[in-house]
């Protein structure tokens, strides 16, 4: 009978746009000013993709970073997934990024779950290396990517979504290790709400009985994001809230070692807004310092990229650590597809 493997990150890599756009540049395309975006969202600033950079290229940037980081070749990976919301074409990015990785012997799919898209990535991912080795008694190795160039459908004329978006790309290297690992996993959606969170439609072909052919409707050159920013902001403090304590539940309930919110040592949240960070820290009682939010500063909301952006700038070297730690990954997005993950980082 095949081990039942522990599965977790071996690599982490990232990638932000060179281009930085504060909040004093904003203030002289619209109403507004670096004061009123702090007090508002936290941000201080965003990075957007330049001339020569792209959606691929942010991926392929971040992606190989992290194989680097695991000692990992190319053709080692059997399994690609891209959480992604802003490539809205065929063939999918995890395929360009197969090809421009050279990762010939690897699966690839694209996974558009809003801002969750990197959390439903990694828990496909882990199912897929698990029932390799639980079925076939196989390894697989597995690269995850979250990247978003929402640049790309922002209305700079906006001032309620403008000041919150930017664009950047993290990769983990997922993988069978010795202890630890992924502990529980739990994605949900509330589809209810997507019309409190959407991007425009672009083309429909709509065929006619009665003509016996299609006629083609251009509905907007420019599928701009839209959001109810107060509404959003509602629904996102109690799903991250709900979705942390699931996971936790999901766990304890395998009948092992229970743990509870004081074992938590870190969280990484989605970057959406410094505010709605504050609100789930204080509702789940866990200190602020316990929390990521150094990313939605610097790099406002970078989407499905926000929380493997914040493994990069956090890496720590588990040589280095004193003693095992619990963290954390929680996210929501567009339909309200959220989730989150527990971790367990083990000392070495």
């Amino acid at each position: 009978m095949p081990r039942i493997p522990c599965i977790g990150y071996t690599g982490f890599g990232a990638y932000v746009p060179e281009t930085e756009i504060t909040n004093e540049a904003l203030a002289e395309w619209v109403e507004t000013s670096d004061e009123w975006i702090r007090r508002r969202t936290g941000i201080g600033g965003r990075r957007i993709l330049g001339e020569r950079e792209s959606i691929l290229g942010m991926a392929v940037s971040a992606a190989r970073s992290a194989l680097d980081d695991a000692g990992v070749r190319a053709e080692e990976i059997g399994e690609i997934r891209v959480g992604v919301n802003t490539w809205m074409r065929f063939p999918s990015l995890a395929t360009e990024l197969q090809r421009e990785i050279g990762a010939r012997n690897a699966a690839a799919s694209d996974i558009s779950a809003g801002c969750a898209g990197f959390l439903y990535a990694v828990e496909g991912a882990f199912e897929k290396i698990l029932a390799e080795r639980v079925k076939y008694d196989r390894e697989l190795i597995a690269l995850v990517v979250g990247v978003d160039g929402l640049s790309y459908i922002t209305d700079w004329t906006d001032r309620s979504t403008c000041v919150l978006l930017g664009d950047g790309a993290g990769a983990v290297v997922l993988r069978e290790v010795p202890r630890g690992g992924i502990l529980a996993t739990h994605t949900r959606a509330q589809g209810q709400y997507g019309h409190l969170l959407y991007s425009d439609h672009v083309l429909q072909n709509q065929y006619s009985e009665e003509s016996g052919g299609f006629t083609r409707e251009e509905k907007t050159t420019h599928p701009y994001l839209h959001m109810d920013g107060p509404k959003v902001y509602a629904i996102a403090i109690d799903s991250m809230v709900a979705d942390v304590h699931a996971v936790i539940e999901k766990y304890n309930a395998l009948g092992g070692e229970r743990i509870d919110l004081d074992r938590i040592d870190y969280v990484y949240p989605h970057q959406a807004n410094l505010r709605i960070l504050e609100q789930v820290a204080a509702r789940l009682g866990i200190d602020l310092d316990r929390v990521y939010t150094a990313g939605v500063v610097r790099y406002g909301n970078t989407s499905t990229a926000s929380i493997p952006l914040g493994y990069f700038d956090r890496k720590s070297d588990p040589r280095k650590l004193d003693r095992d730690r619990y963290e954390i990954d929680v996210s929501f997005g567009a339909g309200f597809a959220s989730g989150a993950i527990l971790r367990k980082v083990c000392a070495r």
